[in-house]
């Protein structure tokens, strides 16, 4: 029973927050501009009544959802990954918004086949069977990359941007493995 007590817990969390693509921003405009189009399209419907029919009302409730609905679409596209650390385990949490949050990996660090710094190169240069891209972009500076298989002994990647706790605790859990900093 001592040693339950005795032994400490080691635990630390970060958020990344992802950093929008030019692809992402083109997408988000194509959103905007379609719903801004279906809104000014069914706005003057708004106003007529065709025979006495309630047109109006149900073009109203069309010219606002699909301002609502794009305004949905583009903040979905704002994604932030949490990072948890604890005991030896990595979790990240994919968070959509800040409103739907997805476990996205879990994996015991001492399953790391690697762990270095991340060079864009040469993954360009490497086919991997599951890629897991939690990095604030693969362009910035400070990520790293860890190699491991999964359940189904498939090669996997996981791209991280790692504040100095994190990546200290997953070079003590897998000190053996890392190869450079």
């Amino acid at each position: 029973m001592a040693d339950f007590f005795s032994q400490q817990t080691t635990f630390f969390e970060q958020i990344i927050k992802r950093k929008n693509t030019i692809q992402v921003m083109l997408l988000k405009c194509l959103i905007l501009f379609v719903g801004l189009l279906l809104f000014f399209v069914m706005l003057p419907l708004c106003f007529l009544s065709i025979g006495g029919g309630g047109l109006g009302p149900f073009a109203f409730l069309i010219a606002v959802g699909a301002l609502y609905f794009a305004w949905y679409l583009i903040s979905g596209l704002n994604l932030e990954f949490e990072y948890i650390f604890t005991d030896g385990e990595l979790d990240i949490d994919k968070i959509s918004a800040k409103r739907k949050r997805k476990r996205m990996l879990s994996v015991r660090v001492s399953s790391f086949e690697e762990f270095d710094a991340f060079d864009l190169e040469k993954y360009r240069q490497k086919q991997y069977d599951v890629v897991y891209n939690a990095s604030a972009s693969l362009q910035e500076p400070g990520n790293y990359y860890a190699v491991f298989r999964n359940a189904e002994r498939k090669q996997c990647i996981l791209i991280l941007t790692p504040n100095e706790k994190i990546l200290e605790a997953i070079q003590k859990a897998a000190r053996w493995k890392v190869h450079g900093r």
